[in-house]
């Protein structure tokens, strides 16, 4: 959209044409993965026509530089008990008791068990956070980052309806809870933005998922975090302080650049006169 076109359009216009591209642009990118995947699986078949690869519920994760990394052992488990969900509306008692009608639908528990697996291997399995740990602690992560990782997963797209319906499940049978994040960026304008928001696996949930409590698995568990730990990550949440100081900083880069954008159409709107030279 040019300049002169946002000028004549209203504020609730711009947001809508502005929110339109953005989920465009999403869209487009996880079609961009959903093809990746589709070209690394092609490739690992070439190399074994006999065995052939799945990413899916296995314990590996497409990267999105196409490399395929092996997660560590105790996900084999943890993944395969969620895939049990698709064939056994049972096996996670409290969503099969308040779930509803939807449970008793195969791909009602497909899509779920799908879900549940991209939230997975991006949570922290002792304290049940959802996010990316670092060394200054646990940052949080979208739910459209979560999609992206269900292109790469299951290469396939699914739908931002889809995916809400899962979550709305997982927080139905009590085993999801989320805090939203929200920054006041500037007073006097009134202007918040919102960071991705803290997201918690329950403890419920780790009781119906039953294999983390097993002991060789939660040894498989404890090493793991013993050799994150030891490369220096953190397995706290990053404070809300620090979050919203990023966001600001975001804020005030983009408002920074709307002024440049401001100044530049000065620049643009110039059609500059011939100049004639005399003969």
């Amino acid at each position: 959209m040019s300049i002169s076109e946002q000028h004549t359009l209203t504020q609730a216009q711009q947001k809508a044409a502005t929110e339109a591209a953005y989920r465009a642009r999403r869209k487009a990118r996880k079609h961009e993965l959903v093809e990746l995947h589709k070209a690394v699986v092609a490739a690992e078949n070439a190399k074994k026509p006999k065995t052939p690869f799945l990413i899916a519920f296995r314990s590996r994760r497409l990267r999105r530089d196409g490399i395929v990394e092996t997660l560590p052992q105790e996900f084999a488990r943890i993944l395969k008990a969620c895939e049990e969900l698709i064939t056994n509306k049972k096996r996670f008692p409290a969503l099969y008791a308040w779930g509803g009608d939807g449970v008793n639908n195969i791909q009602c528990r497909t899509n779920i068990a799908r879900v549940l697996a991209c939230i997975l291997v991006n949570t922290d399995l002792i304290g049940g956070r959802i996010g990316e740990p670092t060394e200054a602690g646990i940052k949080t992560i979208s739910w459209d980052q979560v999609q992206e990782d269900y292109a790469l997963r299951f290469g396939e797209y699914i739908a931002p309806k889809s995916f809400a319906k899962a979550l709305k499940y997982l927080r139905r049978a009590g085993y999801l809870h989320c805090e939203r994040i929200n920054v006041n960026v500037n007073e006097e304008e009134g202007a918040v933005r919102s960071a991705p928001a803290y997201k918690q696996l329950t403890e419920r949930f780790f009781s119906d998922l039953k294999v983390v409590r097993y002991p060789n698995i939660v040894e498989l568990i404890l090493a793991t975090r013993q050799r994150q730990e030891s490369k220096g990550l953190r397995f706290k949440w990053l404070s809300f302080r620090d979050i919203a100081k990023k966001v600001q900083e975001i804020y005030n880069g983009k408002k920074l650049d709307g002024y440049a954008e401001a100044t530049a159409s000065i620049f643009q709107a110039f059609s500059p006169t011939p100049a004639f030279t005399p003969h």
